[in-house]
């Protein structure tokens, strides 16, 4: 892996304009825009108790698949969930979907995907937020129809943004 890559990245581009989704346990509505879980608890692009960030992904499926993949599959284990909207405007993203980006950092989407090793997405992801971009745009874990955004609020300089806009129940068909 070349992090060294990461500083002629800069400064990204800006994240595709359309909607994003965050899901929850309906027990924690009130934290959908929070980041610290994540930092309490540290993920794929996040090491624990380092920083914090917020996920989210293209659509309400895809985000449904995202929790689901992390209680195993198990339908029956998932609590009651709801769905979070964010308007989203960011500037400066490291496009980690891109096939040149992945080239110049020497790294593979697999690198990015693997079920049990977050030490190159972690990585990257702590080299980026350093040099200042706002966001990553990652592939997902659970197939190329979906993609995920991967927001530094603390980050976030006008005039980027990232805004919840609505919070519903969310049931699965």
């Amino acid at each position: 892996m070349n992090l060294t890559a990461l500083a002629g990245l800069m400064p990204g581009k800006r994240a595709p304009s359309h909607n994003y989704y965050r899901m929850v346990n309906e027990a924690d509505a009130s934290t959908i825009d929070e980041i610290g879980f994540s930092l309490l608890r540290g993920w794929r692009y996040n090491p624990k108790n380092d920083f914090g960030v917020l996920y989210l992904s293209v659509s309400p499926k895809c985000a449904y698949q995202e929790k689901l993949k992390q209680v195993g599959g198990r339908q029956q284990d998932l609590l009651p969930q709801v769905v979070g909207k964010y308007n989203a405007s960011l500037n400066k993203c490291l496009d980690l979907s891109d096939a040149s980006v992945l080239a110049s950092l020497e790294i593979s989407v697999e690198d990015l995907v693997h079920p049990d090793d977050y030490s190159s997405p972690v990585a990257i992801s702590r080299e980026a937020r350093r040099l200042g971009f706002e966001a990553i745009i990652a592939p997902s874990a659970i197939g190329a129809d979906c993609s995920s955004l991967v927001v530094y609020k603390d980050k976030l300089n006008p005039p980027s943004y990232c805004k919840l806009e609505d919070i519903q129940k969310y049931h699965h068909k």
